[in-house]
């Protein structure tokens, strides 16, 4: 039995993006260069400048998203995506048959490599598993990576990142990748405040995202927040600047502002 991981990037991302560049390239082929309804001739070059500016914009996008998708491939152990799951997991301190939470584990990537390197551990992952979002990733996928893995104290569960069903104190690590920038309908510090609520005294915490001002405002004021919550300890380290990817690889991978949030309760 062989894992399957899937990709970071739902294709149905690819094909938006391939749809949105080649509407107005037919709307200018048609309208401008044609001249299709009898368009007087000044009219027809500006929409064909128009079209072909937004040819060219979506076109752009579409490719940094096609670039970015080689880049996510889970199922290539060279990928920028695995370079990333590794050093978060390497991040993680556990204590001898320890637990711990990933909130959003999709396909289960990170539950379990954190699996694979505290083989005595017991690690849940909880996700939303939203076909409309990732088509094919579900916890029948999540459960046939972890059993093709030989990992048996890894555990798949719906859960949203809003609001984590465990009481309180239940881990000793709670982890995340790339996940509360995705936090729809909630302060995403709050969201992130919901899943260290879990967390023993002692616990430790290992959040990874992209901690741009676009999502989370001031890092200061993040990093206060969380303190001010009373955990004991908690530090911002960006990781596009060699610490997990280059800045090169973050410019191609549409992950620059990668951050990680790391501390203990």
């Amino acid at each position: 039995m062989k894992t399957d991981y899937k990709n970071w990037l739902p294709k149905s991302v690819l094909q938006k993006g391939y749809e949105r560049t080649a509407v107005p390239l037919i709307l200018g082929l048609v309208f401008g260069v044609l001249g299709v309804g009898g368009l007087q001739v000044p009219i027809r070059l500006v929409l064909i400048f128009c079209f072909s500016m937004a040819t060219f914009w979506f076109g752009y996008k579409a490719y940094q998203w096609h670039t970015a998708y080689s880049c996510f491939d889970l199922n290539n152990p060279r990928s920028i995506a695995w370079k990333v799951i590794s050093g978060v997991a390497s991040k993680v301190e556990l204590p001898p048959k320890g637990k711990v939470l990933d909130i959003g584990t999709g396909s289960g990537a990170l539950a379990i490599a954190i699996a694979k390197r505290h083989p005595d551990a017991m690690v849940i992952g909880t996700d939303p598993w939203d076909q409309n979002v990732t088509p094919g990733i579900d916890q029948k996928l999540c459960q046939a990576n972890a059993k093709a893995e030989g990992d048996r104290h890894v555990v798949f569960m719906y859960g949203l990142a809003q609001k984590v069903e465990f009481p309180d104190e239940t881990f000793d690590a709670v982890v995340s990748n790339y996940v509360y920038h995705q936090v729809q309908g909630m302060d995403r510090v709050d969201a992130i405040l919901e899943a260290l609520r879990t967390l023993k005294k002692g616990g430790v915490f290992v959040i990874h995202d992209i901690m741009t001002k676009g999502f989370y405002g001031d890092r200061d004021i993040l990093l206060k927040r969380v303190l001010d919550s009373g955990v004991s300890e908690a530090k911002l380290i960006p990781t596009d600047d060699g610490t997990f990817i280059t800045p090169a690889e973050a410019e191609k991978s549409l992950l620059k502002g990668s951050c990680l949030l790391i501390g203990r309760k």
